[in-house]
């Protein structure tokens, strides 16, 4: 019988192997601060998805901060999400509210 030969997919090495926490590919998800305190998960990804598909929604309270994690399917969606909020076009929950990409988790 021929030899077992088992290669990565593409774009899929390195799990785990010292790769400086990079392997999970581009970043998507977007950091905002600054949401109403009734902003609820469904109203934000409702908005945000005007721009394109949200795959999730993270909601937290930081002190008296109502924040949001909005991760979307491709980086092109996120940056322009981004823009779209940074020029005043798009407001999420009847909120104009500050947005970047989100930082990779270094801890």
């Amino acid at each position: 019988s021929p030899p077992q030969t088992s290669a990565p997919a593409p774009g899929r090495g390195g799990h785990g192997k010292g790769g400086g926490g990079d392997d999970d590919g581009p970043i998507t998800t977007v950091f905002l601060v600054g949401l109403p305190h009734d902003a609820r998960e469904e109203e934000v990804r409702g908005d945000l998805e005007y721009v394109g598909p949200v795959s999730r929604v993270v909601l937290m309270n930081r002190g008296s901060e109502r924040n949001a994690f909005a991760r979307f399917t491709s980086v092109e969606h996120a940056e322009r999400a981004i823009d779209q909020i940074l020029a005043g076009k798009l407001e999420v929950c009847q909120a104009r509210v500050k947005a970047e990409m989100a930082r990779r988790n270094t801890n």
